[in-house]
């Protein structure tokens, strides 16, 4: 049977409840509550305040007004961390200005909410009011001068200014920092960064010089061919990079990553040359891997040989070669999660399993009902499993899968679309696994919403801890 839903902490509860006696008290537009409620909380401990802002400056159902009035009334010199949530444009530079009064102690700020672009002279001064700042999260709205703020703020590790933003190549030069280990930058698939280049592939290369520690450069998919400029001109001789994704990335360019990359635990290639996923085995820190169309029969052998280290697995469009997932069991003992979307897949051998895998996702890819059958029948640990194929299930199939197997750690299950399962179905999990808590997606099931809103609702009554999404 599917848990009960337990008694929320009493933490929570006592933070929910004071939360909307605040919304209740702050909701007034003549704010005439505002000094008496602050005065109240003037013994509070940021820890308390944090938990509260974040309650009241998220929730989607209120009104704008009420959460900057509770951003005002909240916010206080000691807080740490701060996430604006979204705004209408007219609030854009109250709130920041708020910040620069009374958030001057803040180690993480996130304005992703808050189209801060349109007042940079006043994200100027936030930015440099922050000297204890270690997280700040701005996507599309960094220009030079905020850059130039930036690399003053010494503590800062987590840096997001991807996005179509306004700086230059000048600006981001600019950008120097000891210490940064986690960058976002730019967008998907773009090697533009900056407004008005075609190509940054170069710039990229300096940035990764001007930040020693940097670890992770996120969002921008051409991060190898920069390194290749960098080893071609023998500017630097290693990097702290664990993780680097690339787009057609040659065997040139791998050279450099391997020499360049010594301690890379996680790799992102689209679209390799030929060679490129045999010479993965140089890394010997790898354990996660994304792959888009490349070669499946390059990735077996590299796997057989080289693919014991490896936890997570991503494999994307390549459906004109068949890859056997049990290939996948057999050599990699540790691998607690796989995703394959777009693919052509295979299980042969039914007597392999999966004893570390947890989290399994397989989307719109060619694979018999029999093979996902067996690799649901072969995974003991499994908590997520997600299929976005056209399934062939009967509810006696779901039942033969219950009666043979136990799933004790089975969580979340999805069946996109399964046209011959019925609500026996969600009574069969619903009974059999002690710790599921979600199915999906019933609309692609042969059930009626008359059918699920009655369901849910018996769920409801019966306190059960079951999501039932259509």
């Amino acid at each position: 049977m599917s848990p009960r839903i337990p008694v929320s902490p009493l933490r929570y509860l006592c933070a929910r409840h004071i939360s909307n006696r605040l919304i209740l008290l702050l909701c007034d537009e003549d704010r005439l509550t505002n000094e008496a409620t602050r005065n109240y909380f003037l013994d509070v401990t940021y820890e308390v305040l944090q938990e509260l802002l974040g309650n009241i400056l998220n929730s989607t159902n209120l009104d704008a007004a009420t959460r900057f009035n509770s951003l005002q009334v909240l916010l206080r010199n000691d807080v740490r961390k701060l996430n604006t949530g979204i705004f209408p444009h007219s609030y854009y530079g109250k709130i920041l200005e708020v910040i620069i009064s009374n958030g001057r102690g803040l180690h993480q700020l996130n304005l992703k909410g808050v189209w801060a672009r349109d007042h940079p002279e006043l994200l100027r001064d936030l930015v440099s009011s922050l000297s204890n700042l270690r997280i700040l999260i701005i996507p599309h709205i960094a220009n030079d001068d905020i850059l130039q703020c930036i690399g003053g703020c010494k503590n800062l590790n987590t840096l997001d200014i991807s996005g179509e933003a306004s700086f230059t190549t000048y600006g981001l030069n600019c950008l120097r920092n000891k210490n940064l280990y986690i960058l976002s930058l730019g967008n998907y698939g773009k090697k533009e960064i900056c407004e008005g280049n075609s190509d940054d592939i170069p710039l990229v290369s300096s940035i990764i010089s001007n930040l020693p520690s940097l670890k992770n450069i996120r969002t921008y998919s051409f991060t190898g061919c920069s390194l290749s400029i960098l080893y071609q001109s023998r500017l630097c001789s290693l990097t702290n990079l664990t993780y680097l994704h690339d787009t057609g990335t040659t065997n040139e360019v791998l050279d450099a990553i391997i020499e360049l990359c010594p301690f890379l635990e996680s790799i992102h290639l689209e679209s390799p040359e030929q060679g490129v996923v045999l010479r993965l085995s140089k890394f010997k820190r790898l354990q996660c891997l994304k792959l888009v169309k490349s070669s499946n029969i390059e990735l077996t052998e590299y796997l057989n040989n080289h693919g014991s280290n490896l936890e997570i697995l991503k494999v994307n469009h390549n459906k004109s070669e068949r890859l056997d997932v049990t290939t996948i069991a057999t050599e990699i003992a540790k691998i607690h999660t796989i995703e394959f979307y777009q693919m052509s897949l295979s299980f042969s051998n039914p007597e392999v399993f999966f004893m570390s895998l947890s989290n399994l996702e397989i989307l719109y890819c060619d694979i018999t009902d029999n093979g996902m059958k067996q690799i649901l029948s072969n995974s003991p640990f499994l908590k997520k499993a997600v299929f976005g194929c056209v399934i062939n299930f009967s509810d006696g199939d779901i039942f033969r899968l219950c009666a043979d197997c136990d799933f004790l750690h089975l969580e979340d299950l999805w069946f996109s679309c399964a046209k011959k399962l019925t609500i026996i179905s969600v009574e069969l999990l619903m009974g059999h696994c002690p710790n599921l808590r979600t199915i999906g997606q019933l609309g692609g099931w042969d059930i009626t919403s008359q059918e699920i809103e009655f369901f849910r609702n018996l769920l409801h009554f019966s306190n059960i801890d079951l999501t039932l999404f259509d």
